[in-house]
């Protein structure tokens, strides 16, 4: 199936779903720490983008198209572990960004509940290894908080700041990064969950001068218990340093339960 086919369908696919009956729990509320047991196929728990398409004004529509696809296990009711990917595997990134798993981003990740009731929840967020070019001369760790503020019953408040640090191929370039990311989730129905979203995202060394502002919007919907798909438009750097329009993707938001 080509890039343009998966989108035609995941259009098709998000106008049946706007009538679609509610069966879970409202997504505003929804815990991201796994039951016991669970297994969940998503992307990550923020906002869970499984397929990324580049659809910027200066390379080639869909070039690269990735799968930045997570894993998670509930280890216990309040741990849940999982195997991530920042970017995925790229099926047509060809010379310019390497083979087809080399800029993966692989990682060992882990959410631990801190706080957790109806209105607000605060968990611990890492990810340890992380092999930012699926290189064993490339390693790093990156850790956070991930938490969401129930602002009022249609209004969710969503942030997920992280600290990424290097630990090996500093000399290359492996350094320090810090991401602030927010997300207002607003509960249109039981079922249809539009939300925007943006970030504060940059080196430590030269922070102003990498400084990058991303901005996106988007809608998920809940099919059932276990299933939630959607899509986003994010514009890559909009406010920060050299910021444009010209650099855009859209994402395919998926979260796939078993339990």
């Amino acid at each position: 199936m080509t890039p343009r086919a998966i989108v035609r369908l995941l259009v098709s696919t998000l106008v049946l779903l706007v009538s679609a009956p509610a069966f879970a729990q409202l997504y505003t509320e929804r815990s991201y720490i796994l039951p016991d047991g669970s297994i969940e196929l998503t992307g990550t728990p923020a906002r869970p983008v499984m397929a990324s398409m580049n659809i910027s004004n200066d390379q080639p529509a869909f070039d690269p198209f990735t799968l930045p696809v997570h894993l998670y296990f509930g280890v216990t009711d309040d741990l849940t572990l999982g195997v991530t990917h920042d970017r995925g595997p790229c099926f047509n990134c060809g010379d310019q960004q390497g083979d087809f798993y080399n800029a993966a981003g692989l990682g060992m990740g882990l959410l631990y509940g801190l706080v957790r009731n109806n209105r607000f929840e605060l968990d611990l967020h890492a990810t340890a290894p992380l092999i930012p070019l699926f290189d064993p001369f490339f390693l790093s760790v990156r850790g956070g908080v991930l938490g969401r503020l129930n602002i009022s019953h249609v209004v969710a408040f969503v942030f997920d700041p992280s600290l990424q640090i290097g630990l090996v191929g500093r000399d290359d370039g492996n350094r320090e990064w810090l991401a602030l990311p927010i997300w207002f989730y607003f509960q249109a129905t039981d079922v249809v969950v539009p939300f925007v979203g943006t970030a504060i995202n940059g080196p430590l060394e030269g922070y102003s001068d990498g400084l990058q502002i991303p901005l996106e919007g988007g809608v998920i919907a809940s099919v059932n218990r276990s299933i939630d798909l959607g899509g986003v438009l994010q514009f890559g750097n909009l406010f920060g340093r050299g910021g444009s329009l010209d650099f855009r993707s859209l994402g395919f938001i998926g979260r796939f339960r078993f339990d």
